[in-house]
């Protein structure tokens, strides 16, 4: 049995999936099981998927039944299904692993009994992209370094009950602890699958979060989250909201309970300003510059900025 199972969901990646089973061949440490799961691919990352699994004992290919698209949730449930490890990470196929990042987090989970989760930085990254205007920069999970976290403060440091972005999958989890809470809620295909899964165990175990970068998070046009409109994303905030509220054992806690409040408060207040915030978005840099200016927002634009980056807001996204 090998210590670790990696997930890793596709979904028409032929452009980087390989990049991203490399960057989990150069762990340094070895003792790894990899689980490619297409969601329903139409382009050649399923027979470069299959390729990989055929050539290498370590990796294995599944798809849904009749190979059809279920989403990110779905996908990585099923990909743990097959799983035979006590320690469970995720990857996205678009993005690249640190090759230190499965021993630091073991060690961490094994030096730390009680801590059910590892969360690390995670590093934007534009580079990749030789022609990309926007430097890397480094974000780190709930904007803290090197804290355990014990429930329900987890919860109540990441968006939306908090003001912490959130480190997206880029977890290493107890296969008990995942067995625990139910898994990914498939319910969210693609948005705030990643919230509603770190809620799951941060509202139940103790978390670490850690300083330490262990993803390269590409930045690109053809992800789920850059493709998702203001509107779209703020309606499925209200999906997520729905969903929390729906067992009250979610909400037990009063200090849960009043940042839900807070969290609905504001969403009521932003799913309005959404369609402002297309319209907006949709206009010539120089003349957003202008409406700044006439509405005295100064550069920064906060009165009609929404934030729909991937995982600040929502999570992680192909």
């Amino acid at each position: 049995m090998p210590l670790v199972s990696v997930v890793l969901i596709f979904l028409n990646e032929e452009r980087f999936i390989e990049e991203a089973v490399q960057s989990v061949r150069d762990q340094t440490l070895t003792d790894w099981e990899l689980i490619l799961v297409d969601d329903g691919s139409t382009d050649q990352s399923t027979t470069t998927a299959r390729a990989l699994a055929a050539g290498d004992a370590k990796i294995r290919y599944v798809n849904h039944v009749g190979h059809e698209n279920r989403g990110m949730s779905a996908s990585r449930n099923l990909g743990v299904a097959h799983a035979t490890s006590p320690y469970i990470a995720f990857l996205d196929a678009d993005d690249v692993w640190v090759s230190s990042k499965l021993a630091e987090q073991v060690d961490l989970l094994d030096s730390n009994p009680e801590v059910a989760m590892v969360h690390g930085a995670m590093l934007y990254w534009h580079s990749w992209d030789s022609s990309a205007t926007k430097v890397d920069n480094l974000v780190l999970t709930a904007g803290l370094a090197d804290r355990r976290l014990d429930p329900p403060k987890g919860a109540l440091a990441v968006k939306p009950l908090g003001r912490g972005p959130t480190g997206g999958v880029d977890v290493l989890v107890r296969r008990n602890v995942f067995d625990a809470v139910g898994g990914f809620e498939e319910r969210f295909r693609g948005l705030f699958e990643d919230q509603a899964f770190f809620l799951k165990v941060s509202l139940h175990f103790p978390i670490y979060i850690s300083s330490r970068n262990w993803l390269l998070y590409r930045r690109h046009n053809a992800s789920c989250n850059a493709l998702t409109k203001p509107t779209d994303y703020w309606r499925q905030r209200g999906v997520f909201l729905d969903w929390l509220q729906e067992d009250a054992g979610r909400l037990a806690d009063s200090r849960v309970e009043v940042a839900f409040r807070r969290a609905r408060r504001q969403f009521m207040y932003r799913r309005f300003a959404a369609p402002l915030q297309e319209v907006f978005n949709w206009l010539p840099e120089g003349s957003r510059e202008r409406v700044k200016r006439v509405l005295g927002m100064g550069r920064a634009g906060a009165s009609l900025h929404v934030n729909v980056g991937r995982r600040q807001e929502s999570g992680p996204g192909r």
